[in-house]
């Protein structure tokens, strides 16, 4: 639950605190070690460590230097100082730190645990603060503009919501639409005079269409808006109250009334932006089935007129080029994540599951089967090679490479042949990429087993183990649990205690040698830790054995 560090120059020290003291009854279940401040901030940046213990006196970075760069990396990281010296001026730079507390060594172990504890209470107290009903109202009010841009961006692109979700977003978000309801969208473009303006500033000009479209329509109608894929702004509006509703009942004059102040909308960009926009009006729909389809349609429509100098005004219900009903793109198969995303991020049964819902969607069509098998096949065809070649890796290193090989008109000459074969296509690369990972991981666990077993009596820091097999630490303490079932530290104890206690047995030397030999320079230190594993001490281990 909890991950704690403990750094110190003194090698014993750290080696005496980690596998000495009782951690793991406080919640606590991984120790880190480091040596320096140096390695300790390396640790830091990839190690989600929520207790440092630090010494305040080490060559290079001192412990106070250390905890003032552990702030700026990780300002929730609790901080506890160790010091051999009773300085009032450490003490007050410590407090000034904000330290959970400043100990003298050496330090009991019941001081020591205490303090750790009351750590982890101001750790649990902050983080029920931060998830507290309060404070996470308070947050959703900060960013709603962009919750409410992003939900409405989801639906522009046809992803599904459930019914009961989409309602309750709706109500936490404050927006007005509710299911059924009548409905415009408006889409406007930005034409001369905005096309020289960085990112920026461009954004800050978004902003300023957004509110004077707020300031025009806003007396009669609800906005709610979004920059769209494209970069359109995309304005969806409601009418806002029941006199609104009765004076736009009739289509002809809703028309009138959306057309007399889309076109206010142009000329005030104009006037005050110095820049011209286009707009577009959507026929009235009913919300929220019928966003996606108007979207589409729109986005068609705009297509089909290039970009203009002086901006223009479309009423879409006058467009007479509209799509085919029947002939629309494959929703499923576009809706985020894209099936090349999921690949790429290994999410073998999400993309099992998006292909399912494309075929689920191509069943439901009555015409243009064949053109929408095909266009499948070649998305899935290309998302697989992507992933494959992303990899480093030619496509014959795929067990089912013959797949990929295939004509489309063999591939997928019918939806059941198409979901035969794109099944077999996710499942070889998913065993593909799973073979990978674990002879990659097999192998650098068994170099890191290795060298422990070369290294026994000399200093073995996961730095140095890490270093040999040419891996991050946190990455290589990570593999080795998964692959092993024990932590890098908990297999270089282990394999200590059993050379000595067969030491211990075996042979007539002496405790300080087989402690030297089992990889403990101090004496007393090895006696501990000795202590710990076997619940005796070295003497009476070997007296009861012997």
């Amino acid at each position: 639950m909890f991950e704690l560090l403990i750094v110190d120059d003194e090698k014993f020290v750290v080696h005496n605190l980690a596998t000495t003291y009782p951690w793991e009854e406080l919640g606590i279940t991984a120790v880190h070690t480091a040596y320096s401040a140096k390695e300790a901030l390396q640790l830091i940046q990839y190690e989600n460590i929520h207790i440092v213990i630090t010494d305040i006196r080490m060559p290079g970075i001192s412990g106070l230097e250390l905890i003032e760069k552990i702030r700026a990396l990780s300002g929730k990281t609790k901080c506890i100082l160790l010091s051999g010296h009773s300085d009032f001026s450490y003490a007050q730079q410590a407090v000034s730190s904000g330290v959970v507390a400043y100990l003298l060594k050496p330090v009991k172990e019941d001081e020591l645990l205490h303090t750790v504890r009351i750590a982890i209470e101001q750790i649990e107290a902050a983080w029920n603060e931060i998830v507290s009903q309060q404070r996470t109202l308070y947050t959703l009010s900060e960013h709603l503009p962009q919750l409410r841009g992003a939900l409405l961006n989801d639906l522009l692109q046809g992803k599904y919501i459930p019914p009961q979700t989409l309602d309750k977003k709706l109500l936490m978000y404050k927006l007005q639409a509710k299911r059924d309801q009548q409905f415009v969208m408006m889409f406007v473009r930005m034409e001369q005079g905005f096309s020289s303006y960085d990112d920026y500033s461009r954004s800050l000009l978004e902003f300023a269409i957004t509110n004077i479209g707020e300031e025009i329509f806003g007396e009669q109608f609800y906005l709610w808006q979004c920059k769209d894929i494209y970069d359109y702004l995309v304005f969806v509006i409601m009418p806002k109250t029941d006199h609104a509703a009765n004076r736009v009942h009739d289509e002809q004059i809703s028309r009138k009334v959306l057309e007399k102040l889309s076109l206010q909308l142009q000329d005030s960009v104009v006037q005050y932006l110095k820049g011209s926009v286009s707009v577009l009006l959507s026929d009235w729909g009913r919300f929220p089935e019928q966003i996606y389809p108007y979207y589409q349609n729109a986005i068609s429509i705009i297509r089909r007129h290039p970009e203009n100098v002086q901006g223009f005004f479309i009423s879409s219900i006058h467009d007479n080029e509209k799509q085919p009903a029947e002939f629309q793109p494959l929703r499923s198969l576009y809706q985020p994540p894209l099936l090349v995303h999921l690949l790429e991020a290994g999410r073998w049964d999400a993309a099992v599951q998006k292909l399912l819902d494309i075929i689920r969607e191509l069943k439901g069509r009555k015409s243009y089967i064949y053109e929408y098998v095909q266009e499948t096949a070649m998305a899935l065809r290309a998302a697989v090679m992507q992933t494959v070649h992303k990899q480093g890796l030619p496509l014959e290193h795929l067990a089912a490479a013959e797949l990929l090989g295939m004509p489309e008109h063999e591939a997928a000459h019918s939806v059941d042949s198409l979901e035969t074969w794109g099944s077999r296509l996710i499942l070889s690369l998913q065993e593909h990429a799973l073979k990978e990972a674990k002879g990659s991981h097999h192998s650098s666990v068994q170099k890191a087993q290795q060298f422990v077993h070369s290294n026994l009596e000399h200093d073995i820091s996961l730095q140095s183990l890490a270093d040999h097999v040419y891996l991050h630490p946190a990455y290589l303490s990570k593999i080795f649990k998964l692959e092993t079932g024990e932590g890098v530290s908990d297999y270089i104890y282990r394999l200590r205690m059993e050379k000595a206690s067969y030491l211990l047995i075996e042979t007539n030397e002496k405790i300080h040698e087989i402690s030297k030999k089992s990889g403990y320079p101090n004496p007393s230190h090895f006696s501990r830790v000795f202590k710990k594993y076997f619940d005796m001490t070295p003497e009476e281990y070997r007296s009861k054995e012997v």
